[in-house]
């Protein structure tokens, strides 16, 4: 009676050990943890579409507080910190940067050549790599991407693609930051053709 009184007490303990799992959490992006108080958690899920994900991003940073897309998968949570600015910033990746997610499928920029979510690590290094100088002559100073979709669109496709992203940046092993902003799509407007007597002044 007694041993098998202790072989369920194994058991009871086994499976409450297995319960009681601490969740891994990983960060992504610049946070400031001094301030926690300061930070407002987003699930990509409670947006019905990209444009007010958008606008709920813009509307933390800009009342001094900071957004976090945090993607929950087993015992692992993924925090995302966007970089966002109040501001309009002069900044022109040359395109490097984007991934333009239509239909929940990555692109590359404004193409349309689908990004096979397999090779993010050659993405990573070739086309997410960020340097100061264009020449990259200066050392490596960060990993950039910079998500984009109108928006009216979903944002499906979104959370699986930043899990592989994350995934691949882990391997990489590095202490430099992976930093991922979350623009609209903007159509590119040519500029209007000149009138005639602007080409003779």
């Amino acid at each position: 009676m007694n041993l098998n009184f202790a072989k369920y007490l194994i058991i009871l303990l086994f499976l409450t050990s297995c319960g009681k799992q601490e969740s891994e959490i990983k960060n992504y992006g610049f946070s400031e943890m001094e301030k926690d108080s300061l930070i407002v958690s987003l699930k990509l899920s409670e947006f019905e579409n990209y444009g007010m994900l958008v606008d709920r991003i813009r509307e933390i940073t800009c009342n001094d507080s900071i957004p976090k897309i945090a993607i929950e998968k087993s015992n692992l949570t993924r925090n995302i910190y966007p970089i966002e600015h109040c501001e309009a910033i002069n900044f022109d990746p040359k395109e490097k940067h984007y991934v333009t997610f239509r239909s929940g499928k990555p692109y590359q920029a404004r193409s349309i050549i689908e990004i096979d979510t397999n090779s993010l690590s050659s993405k990573l290094r070739d086309d997410f790599s960020y340097y100061r100088s264009s020449n990259h002559t200066e050392n490596l100073e960060s990993y950039l991407v910079i998500l984009e979709a109108e928006r009216r669109d979903k944002v499906d496709g979104i959370e699986d693609f930043l899990i592989k992203l994350t995934k691949e940046y882990d391997l990489l092993k590095t202490d430099l930051e992976l930093n991922i902003s979350f623009w609209e799509f903007v159509d590119f407007i040519p500029p209007p053709p000149r009138m005639e007597n602007e080409e003779t002044e």
